[in-house]
């Protein structure tokens, strides 16, 4: 029996990597094989060489015996938390303006549909003014406050135009009415 050098998980002789890490195993027939091949530093390069070296005979292969099969790696069961991760939450810091600029985004919905009340654009309007301001002063975004200041202009300038064109209306029916007295 072998034992692994990088894991310690002991294998069979006939193997020639560990079963548990892959590491190769270095057989006797290479570590004999790099000891030949280490020169002495003593000897001469082979290009100072004066003698001319005779061409090497091919060497025969020999035929191997199979190697025995290996057996499957282990299936270990995926790493699991022993615990499930705890997630706090974050506290929560009041924005200044925060409700003001909501309460104008409510306003401006408000005065688009029920334009004939145009009263709730203008304080749509003051509310979406202010709280942009409170919420600049902090650094926080200002898109809902300036959702809700657009809004409340637009049912503004349509309640403000159906007020005019009903009483441009109720003045031109008066004037084309006939007078009995």
């Amino acid at each position: 029996m072998k034992y692994c050098e990088n894991c310690g998980v002991q294998n069979d002789d006939s193997v020639l990597f560990c079963l548990n890490c892959g590491n190769k195993f270095e057989s006797e027939n290479e570590n004999n094989h790099q000891e030949q091949n280490i020169q002495p530093q003593e000897q001469q390069p082979q290009f100072y060489q004066s003698q001319p070296q005779q061409p090497q005979q091919p060497q025969q292969f020999q035929e191997q015996q199979p190697l025995p099969p290996q057996q499957p790696y282990q299936q270990y069961q995926p790493y699991q938390q022993p615990y499930p991760p705890q997630y706090y939450p974050q506290p929560q810091i009041p924005i200044p303006g925060k409700g003001m600029a909501i309460a104008s985004l409510v306003l401006g919905i408000c005065s688009i549909c029920l334009y004939f009340v145009f009263a709730l654009g203008i304080v749509g309007i003051i509310l979406a003014v202010l709280g942009k301001k409170k919420m600049m002063s902090v650094g926080a975004p200002t898109g809902i406050a300036t959702a809700g200041l657009i809004l409340s202009i637009v049912g503004t300038v349509f309640g403000g135009i159906l007020f005019i064109s009903c009483f441009a209306l109720a003045g031109v029916a008066a004037c084309s009415a006939p007078i009995y007295w």
